[in-house]
């Protein structure tokens, strides 16, 4: 095994990023990183398929890149899907700029694949790029530490090795790929990052990389530390109508920031500099303000609530599950179906992936909530108990973890968003009747 593939290794396993017998998509461009990323997962043993995104952006350029990933998964042996997206169109469409606009659709389209994990090629160099740009915009601890190196089903193993060890390894490999010509013009703030600031980086710090990972490394724990903290804190304040303000008082700025942001994305309203510090001032003084257009925020006897946020309904603890239909929670849409199970199970498994659970194996009412603090499963082929909290904190934002969706019966938890069903509601060949949905 190449050094390169054994430093990859070693980052999929800090990190916990899949287990060798999941699925792996790679988002393959055809550039030096997700070329190298591709052979990489496939020299570490991985079942791997591949996409490509062609954002028609640069003629016959974009045409050659398709056709070259199309071509290299072909002679590896690599299943591949591409797709055309009109970028301008959504731009003019949706009033952003070119860069965000084909950054939107292209995890539009990589999300809607049928996988366990989603491979992207970010590396170190791409990492530290993004910190100094974050940097300069303006940015926390989040920020500086860069592209985690999980994200939801997101995973990047080449998060810990840098775009020259790319090269090495291709040209170790034998192996070519494509060049973006856009990457090597500065019409770009990352490119003027590439190609001006680090350079300048390196000659005051030749070994600038290994400093800015070991630094990476420790802002990462620190966040981990920090969010578990607030997770605890969150839940301790929660009531069931409101927000209890004595036990956010005495909080570190910093726990309390970020509790504030938990609290206000529960609430379905987008966190915002300047409504963050209108709750914290209440939160320690008491009164009303107008947080944003048409919702209110009120602490009177020591419990914070809101007006005018989302329906009620929206932001109910624990929701019925019907039979058959929709419901919403936490400004998502959920819509369920319960259908006779067909006479090839895996058919089901294939079709709806981990959304469908064995109907009659639900012990009293089923209902879809939010985590609660205690909250365990087992979740199916695995033999052990997880944490339904530390399992929502590797895949998701902090901003997107109060509206994972859980489903709960009468014995505990049976399903968790990115994860999948308990063990004990699984489809097997007994199943008669399957409960199937879609979240939105």
């Amino acid at each position: 095994m190449s050094e390169f593939s054994k430093a990859a290794a070693a980052a999929i396993e800090k990190y916990r990023m899949c287990n060798k017998g999941e699925r792996l998509l790679v988002c393959l461009s055809g550039g030096a990183d997700s070329v190298a990323l591709l052979l990489c997962l496939l020299e570490l043993g991985y079942k791997v398929s591949a996409c490509h995104v062609n954002h028609c952006l640069r003629g016959e350029e974009s045409e050659r890149d398709e056709e070259f990933c199309r071509r290299l998964c072909e002679r590896l042996g690599v299943p591949f899907e591409s797709t055309r997206i009109d970028v301008t169109a959504y731009c003019e469409e949706q009033g952003v700029s070119t860069e965000l606009g084909a950054r939107e659709l292209r995890y539009r389209y990589f999300e809607s694949f049928d996988c366990d994990r989603i491979c992207t090629a970010h590396t170190l160099s791409d990492r530290l790029e993004t910190a100094v740009f974050n940097l300069a915009r303006g940015s926390g601890l989040k920020g500086i530490s860069s592209i985690p190196p999980v994200r939801g089903r997101f995973i990047r193993p080449l998060c810990e090795l840098t775009r020259e060890e790319v090269e090495a390894y291709l040209e170790s490999r034998g192996q070519d790929y494509v060049t973006d010509s856009t990457n090597l013009e500065d019409l770009y703030s990352r490119n003027k990052i590439r190609h001006r600031i680090i350079p300048v980086m390196r000659e005051l710090n030749s070994g600038l990389f290994t400093s800015y990972l070991s630094t990476s490394r420790a802002l990462l724990s620190d966040c981990d530390l920090l969010e578990t903290m607030s997770d605890e804190l969150f839940e301790k304040c929660r009531l069931e109508k409101g927000w209890d303000c004595e036990a956010l008082k005495g909080a570190h700025e910093s726990l309390l920031r970020r509790v504030i942001i938990r609290i206000m994305t529960a609430e379905g309203l987008s966190p915002r500099t300047a409504q963050i510090e209108r709750l914290d001032e209440m939160i320690r003084q008491g009164g009303r303000q107008n947080v944003c257009e048409g919702v209110f925020a009120n602490v009177s006897k020591g419990i914070l609530t809101f007006d005018g946020a989302y329906d009620p309904d929206d932001r109910a603890d624990e929701v019925k599950v019907p039979e058959n239909g929709g419901i919403a929670f936490m400004g998502r849409r959920i819509d369920f179906e319960v259908i006779a199970a067909p006479d090839e199970i895996a058919n089901i498994h294939k079709k709806f992936t981990n959304c469908c659970l064995d109907y009659d194996k639900i012990y009293g009412e089923l209902v879809v909530r939010g985590r609660k603090s205690g909250d365990k499963i087992k979740l199916c082929s695995r033999d052990f108990t997880s944490d339904v909290r530390k399992l929502i904190n590797s895949r998701f934002r902090t901003d997107e973890r109060n509206g994972a969706v859980i489903l709960a019966d009468g014995e505990g938890v049976v399903f968790v968003e990115g994860f999948g069903a308990a063990e004990r509601v699984k489809l097997d060949n007994s199943t008669k009747r399957i409960l199937v949905f879609r979240i939105s």
